[in-house]
This record gives C-alpha cells, sequence and structure tokens, in this order.
C-alpha cells in the first residue's frame, strides 16, 4: 500500500491511517478536523465539549486568549494570552476546599474557602 499524508478523496469522511507521520486522521468531507498519535491529539477546528479535563499534567491554551463564559466582543483591541471572564453570577456561601477568582461588571474579585469574597487588590 502507498504511504500517504491525506485522504486521497475530497468527499472522504471517516478515518484516514497516515503512515508517513505515523497517525490517525479523523476526516470530514476531505477536510483534516483532528489527529491523534502517541504524543497527542490535535484539533484543526473548533472543539464544543461539555467537560475538559486534565487528570495529569497542565490544561493549557496556547493560543489566543482562554474565555470563561459567552464572550464575543471584548475589548476594542483585542489581548491575547488573557484569561477573560464574561460577568455572571456570584458565588455565594463557603467553598468547599478551594478558592477562585470571577470578575462582575466593575471588579475582578476572588473568594477563599471561608466563603469570603473580596475585590482584587489593583
Amino acid at each position: 500500500m502507498p504511504q500517504k499524508t491525506a485522504a486521497i478523496s475530497k468527499k472522504h469522511n471517516g478515518w484516514f491511517l497516515d503512515q508517513v507521520n505515523g497517525r490517525l486522521v479523523a476526516c470530514y468531507a476531505g477536510t483534516e478536523v483532528f489527529d491523534f498519535d502517541a504524543d497527542d491529539i490535535v484539533v484543526a477546528l473548533a472543539l464544543s465539549t461539555a467537560q475538559i479535563v486534565a487528570a495529569t499534567g497542565d490544561l493549557r491554551a496556547t493560543v489566543g486568549n482562554v474565555r470563561l463564559g459567552v464572550v464575543s466582543a471584548f475589548a476594542t483591541t483585542e489581548p491575547t494570552s488573557w484569561l477573560v471572564c464574561k460577568s455572571g453570577t456570584q458565588p455565594a456561601g463557603a467553598v468547599a476546599t478551594s478558592g477562585g477568582v470571577g470578575a462582575n461588571d466593575t471588579t475582578v474579585q476572588k473568594i477563599i474557602a471561608a466563603g469570603t469574597i473580596n475585590n482584587v487588590e489593583t
């Protein structure tokens, strides 16, 4: 079998074995959607999922911004490498064994295990 790096048909839907690069590729309408090999999973298009969990190591975003909530437009000049929080429901009561950081319309806030919410000093 000849070794190829991409599916031959522009209509291919399904899996393709990229023998040259040693990876398994998922294709939709001839377009690579994602691939995985022994080291990682690479998503070529937008990823929608209910939950992402990093069981070990780090959960990393290496380009652009990390957006929490539906944030369509953030600033006149879009930043890079920012954690952008959509204003949402404030936490209330004690936090079980951890703390957190969030934002409302005017401040960045932190909450600690005792349930105390404070504005982050600037």
